[in-house]
This record gives structure tokens, sequence and C-alpha cells, in this order.
């Protein structure tokens, strides 16, 4: 298992070096070319050291590195933000009706 995944992030290494596919799909997330040295993930940009750093988390066999590398990609791309404001929303609006009983 181990060989696998060295292999894998060699394919990402030399996929960032080269100009052969701007973007593939990995565990559900989109890596893309972005202009200058930055890779695109999920729309948040990320630099070409930051996107192997997540590339690596997302290929890790620890759920918790996995599931930092996801809310990292939702920080970068806004998504994250917009849980926040919806949830905040719902507590807001759970706090006027338990008030108003």
């Amino acid at each position: 298992m181990k060989k696998k995944s060295v292999q894998i992030l060699e394919d990402f290494e030399l996929w960032l070096k080269t100009r052969f596919t701007n973007a593939f799909w990995f565990k559900g997330h989109r890596f893309e070319k972005a202009e200058g040295e930055g890779v695109m993930i999920d729309g948040g940009y990320f630099t070409e050291e930051e996107a192997k750093q997540v590339f690596k988390m997302l290929n890790s066999r620890n759920p918790f590195a996995r599931l930092n590398a996801i809310l990292l990609i939702w920080e970068r791309n806004g998504f994250l933000l917009k849980i926040l404001i919806a949830l905040s929303i719902i507590v807001l609006i759970l706090i006027y009706i338990r008030v108003r009983k």
C-alpha cells in the first residue's frame, strides 16, 4: 500500500511540473493549474507546496488528515464561510423562537 501512495504522489508532482493536462479529479476534488505557480483545488487558490500537502492529506489513510484537507479546501474556496453563516442564521432563528415563547 505504501508503494502505491508514493507512486500517486510522484504522479502528482510530475503533473505539477508538466503542462500535459490542465485538470484532474482526485477523491472528489478538482485539481487544476492556475496562472503562474499556483493550483486551484475546487476553486480555491493554493501554492504548489500547499497543493502537495493537501494532496498528501487527501491520500492519507488517517481520517483526521483527510477531514483537515477538506476543511482547508472549503475555507479557501469560501464554502466554509457560507456554511458558518447559514448555521449562525439557523441558531439565531432558534434563539428567537425560544425567547419569544
